[in-house]
């Protein structure tokens, strides 16, 4: 045991000399990281996207359209910006970007609603960008109805009705709605929440296959080996022991700005928060061994990792619901532990369930840590050959050219 524990030691140490002496190592295993996660809590501080710039069209020009026109710049997802003349000057400006949506006063608004004529008030929004889309959407619509139903409210009064009679007519169902785990509708809760997580595996992947790869591409993976005690699992740990200390402490730096800077509600305790840091980095690092193990040489590694981090953005659940995948992309999602963290975040951080509700995700986060003993032995054979792949290669190649040369003769 004492050699197996100076084994670890020795090789830790001398992966320590390696990442010091690089600058390569500090400046994607500590700078790159830690400018994405500011990047992502910065984009996202205010909580939700606010004053998005909005036109009105305003063809009545009456009291009862300029208040039409301040209470939809008074919504505090909507402003103001500007009142082209025509329909045509604003969808302009929005084909220009200028502005998301905008609204269409028609002529004699207000004196149709005093006649007793229903008049139509339209507007229009750019939903090709999905969330500005649905953010003025949902702001028009709720200002639009509420105003209806006060000049209605004013017409029925100006009749006598009695408030009971005014209210029954104007919202016969009155609906009373309880948004759960996320009141304010904060996106830092469901996007940065989750965006967090998904770019640090993207380094977790990238810098695992690369610590290794390049010790058969350099060929010195040998003297690795041999500093190990010959031992494979000395040699992994040993090497990847200082970048999950690192990649932990950017875990768990990360839920710092969710939870104190951000003011994401958090339900559970230290621990688990550790706990979930720790096996979220453990389970990245083991696939990326598997995949140094399956394809030793380091461009077709860093590749297939490239690869398998950014599907994860998709097939985790957080741009489309699982739910409504096809089956076979359903039983993909699972082969991702950011689709698993971001159970355990929404269930047990998040909304404060029992454990019991988590401990299948625990459990499959374990299941990844199993990952590298299916190549354990691959993996020895490359460190010890170093590149054995591109030496067979280049004797296919010079066995084929000796072939065409006998030909030729």
């Amino acid at each position: 045991m004492n050699t197996y524990i100076k084994a670890l030691i020795g090789v830790t140490g001398r992966e320590i000399n390696r990442m010091t002496s690089r600058p390569l190592y500090f400046l994607s295993v500590v700078i790159l990281p830690l400018l994405s996660l500011l990047f992502f809590v910065s984009l996202m501080k205010e909580g939700v996207p606010v004053k998005l710039p909005v036109a009105v069209v305003d063809y009545d020009h009456t009291a009862l359209s300029a208040k039409f026109r301040r209470t939809i710049d008074a919504t505090p997802g909507s402003s103001v910006v500007m009142t082209p003349a025509t329909e045509h000057e604003a969808l302009s400006e929005l084909r220009k970007g200028n502005i998301y949506g905008y609204v269409v006063l028609p002529h004699n608004l207000q004196a149709d609603i005093m006649n007793g004529t229903q008049p139509v008030v339209r507007f229009y929004y750019q939903n090709g960008l999905l969330i500005a889309g649905g953010l003025i959407q949902n702001d028009l619509t709720i200002t639009l109805h509420t105003l209806s139903a006060g000049v209605n409210k004013q017409k029925r009064e100006a009749m006598g009705q009695n408030e009971v009679s005014v209210y029954a007519a104007i919202q016969p169902v009155k609906p009373d709605a309880h948004l759960l785990f996320n009141p304010e509708t904060n996106y830092p809760v469901y996007v940065t929440s989750i965006m967090l997580p998904i770019m640090l595996q993207v380094f977790i992947l990238m810098i695992t296959v690369y610590s290794i790869g390049i010790e058969i591409k350099e060929r010195t993976s040998r003297e690795w080996l041999r500093k190990a005690g010959k031992s494979v699992l000395v040699a992994l740990t040993g090497k990847l022991l200082p970048y999950t200390v690192i990649f932990v402490i950017l875990t768990l730096f990360s839920n710092f700005l969710l939870f104190k800077v951000l003011m994401v509600p958090v339900n559970t305790g230290v621990v688990y928060l550790v706990l979930l840091s720790l096996l979220y980095v453990l389970a990245y690092q083991a696939i990326a061994v598997f995949f140094v193990g399956l394809l030793p040489m380091m461009r077709h590694s860093l590749n297939l990792a490239a690869f398998y981090g950014i599907l994860a953005l998709t097939l985790c659940g957080f741009s489309f619901p699982i739910e409504h995948m096809p089956e076979i992309f359903r039983l993909w999602a699972e082969a991702f532990p950011v689709r698993h963290y971001m159970h355990i975040f929404q269930s047990q951080i998040l909304a404060g369930f029992d454990f019991v509700y988590a401990a299948p995700s625990y459990l499959k986060f374990l299941a990844f840590l199993l990952l590298p003993f299916a190549i354990i032995f691959r993996l020895k054979s490359a460190l010890i050959y170093q590149n054995f792949i591109e030496q067979i290669k280049i004797t296919d190649a010079a066995e084929a050219a000796v072939s065409e040369k006998s030909l030729i003769q």
